[in-house]
């Protein structure tokens, strides 16, 4: 049996593992069968607080198919209180080591909520797919932003436009997809469809890629709110070449069990 620990940010969801039990185990497939939402527990990926020569520790994240992927801003906040809660990391700011650099974390509130360093915002040029103009965002991994109506991205069929641009030819490693409605200066509405998961109540890492499109497009400002199916996570970018982006939201406990796999 393998112990595990479920937690949220905004709605997406993990099953976070224990290095020592998981160490040399097949991650991909066990996150394919652990996060399968009816023959397993469920969730959007799986976890591991991994031991780090250049950060307080590392964060192993595979998606829900077994997919790896280099950032995960949700996963990384959730993360954090877990390794602060067991005494992983000796303090409140801590580093840590992911495929797309070396974040800080600062939690607060008891770790409830967390202020994540995400990185400076990569822009591609634009691409048009489908009728939609999509902004090509990389936060460490990669984004398509499109911008539409209220009605448009509430009543959007994401299982059938996801994929189509998921998987686009321009995107040879496939693509996270965020549908946003700007809903004034400093509040957006998202839902997003994310490379190797589907349909998730929230993504940290779409959430900055799409708050960073807004602000460089010129349709909001820093702080920028991020309402999503989950919850809500807050945006911070001065907009500049080299400018650090951050984010701020919640990491929740939802349980604790074990997996018979």
């Amino acid at each position: 049996m393998t112990a595990f620990t479920k937690m949220h940010g905004a709605g997406n969801d993990f099953l976070v593992f224990r290095w020592e039990e998981v160490r040399g185990r097949d991650l991909p497939e066990l996150a394919r069968r652990a996060c399968d939402r009816h023959f397993g527990v469920g969730a959007d990926g799986i976890l591991v607080p991994a031991p780090s020569r250049k950060a307080d520790l590392r964060m192993i994240y595979h998606n829900s198919d077994g997919s790896p992927s280099e950032m995960c801003g949700n996963g990384l906040r959730c993360l954090a209180r877990y390794a602060r809660d067991r005494s992983l990391v000796p303090s409140n700011a801590l580093t840590v080591e992911t495929g797309s650099g070396i974040h800080e974390v600062v939690l607060r509130e008891g770790g409830r909520l967390s202020r994540v360093e995400m990185g400076v915002p990569g822009f591609e040029p634009p691409v048009e797919l489908g009728g939609r103009r999509f902004l090509r965002v990389s936060m460490g991994n990669p984004h398509a932003v499109a911008f539409l109506a209220a009605e448009e991205v509430e009543s959007l069929d994401l299982r059938t436009a996801g994929p189509e641009v998921e998987h686009a030819p321009v995107f040879p490693d496939r693509t996270n997809v965020e549908f946003v409605h700007v809903r004034g200066p400093h509040e957006l509405r998202m839902r997003i469809w994310e490379r190797g998961a589907g349909e998730t109540l929230a993504s940290g890492s779409g959430s900055c890629a799409a708050a960073a499109a807004a602000i460089r497009e010129g349709l909001a400002n820093s702080p920028v709110r991020v309402i999503l199916d989950g919850g809500t996570v807050e945006v911070e970018w001065a907009g500049g070449a080299e400018d650090v982006l951050y984010m701020s939201g919640p990491a929740e406990y939802v349980c604790e069990g074990r997996l018979l796999l």
